[in-house]
């Protein structure tokens, strides 16, 4: 995914995205078998939008700061957690 990509990702507005069209966090699995370049993949195929993301009946917006840790390193974070 080129950055262009994740930009137009990031710029998608909360309120236009509807709860029901988003897959549930706690229902996806990653194989943590794959090595990490497949996890980030699978992990992209499965919610679509790595900005947006549904917990249960919430929706959530991630951001990361612009001095804080890169989104490599966050993305990693994640999938280690999923």
């Amino acid at each position: 995914m080129t950055a262009e990509e994740y930009r137009a990702l990031l710029d998608v507005d909360f309120d236009d995205v509807d709860i029901k069209d988003m897959p549930d966090m706690a229902e996806i699995k990653i194989n943590k078998s794959l090595s990490q370049e497949e996890r980030q993949k699978q992990y992209l195929d499965k919610v679509g939008n790595p900005y947006l993301i549904r917990i249960g009946n919430m929706k959530i917006k991630v951001r990361f700061a612009n001095n804080g840790i890169s989104m490599e390193q966050a993305f990693e974070n994640l999938l280690l957690n999923v």
